[in-house]
Formats: structure tokens, C-alpha cells, sequence
């Protein structure tokens, strides 16, 4: 299966991350379906389960969470991974997320 631009080999297996906090996690891919607003961030993967875990956002910054997810799932409900998506902390990455919505919408 194709997990995105940036290989996931380079994501760290999941709980490798776990005593870090989460607004200093590295966000390593971003996942989204645009026309409804849905976007993913990875942190953490397991390569023989297929099974992320990071951040989901249904349009809906309140309800947001942390959480794991199925990649098959993403990809099979239609998300895609952003090719341009470089690491950054998922502090920075909220902070682009931000942005990025502020100028869809102008």
C-alpha cells in the first residue's frame, strides 16, 4: 500500500513517541479529503497493522482529537496524502492548518 509522499518507514512505530507532548509530537504526514474538510495528521504507525495514530479533525476544530486510525480506512473513505507536507510539531502543524483555512476562505 502507498502511505503518502514521505515513506513510512521514516514514522515512528507507534508508542515510540508516547513521553513526549502532544503539541511537540512530529507530525509526519497529513492525510485529507478537501471538499469536506477532513484532515488527518500522523505521528506514530505500525507498518504490519496499518494502523496510525495522530490527530483528526472532521471540520470541526471542537470536536477534534487524538486518536488511531486504519490506513486502509483513510484510504478507502477517500483521503490522500498532501505530497507538499514537510515534519513539523503538531503545535506548528495546527498553526498551518490555521492559516491554510484562512486563506481557502478569502
Amino acid at each position: 500500500m502507498n502511505y503518502g509522499e514521505r515513506a513510512s518507514e521514516d514514522i515512528p512505530a507507534l508508542y515510540a513517541t508516547e513521553e513526549i507532548p502532544l503539541e511537540k509530537k512530529m507530525i509526519y504526514q497529513k492525510w485529507d479529503i478537501p471538499s469536506v474538510g477532513f484532515y488527518w495528521l500522523i505521528a506514530e504507525m505500525d507498518r504490519k497493522k496499518n494502523i496510525a495514530f495522530g490527530y483528526a479533525n472532521l471540520n470541526n476544530d471542537d470536536f477534534a482529537e487524538w486518536g488511531y486510525i486504519s490506513m486502509e480506512e483513510l484510504i478507502d473513505n477517500g483521503a490522500n496524502p498532501d505530497k507538499s507536507w514537510k515534519p513539523c510539531t503538531f503545535e506548528d502543524a495546527v498553526s498551518r492548518m490555521k492559516k491554510e483555512r484562512y486563506v481557502d476562505h478569502e
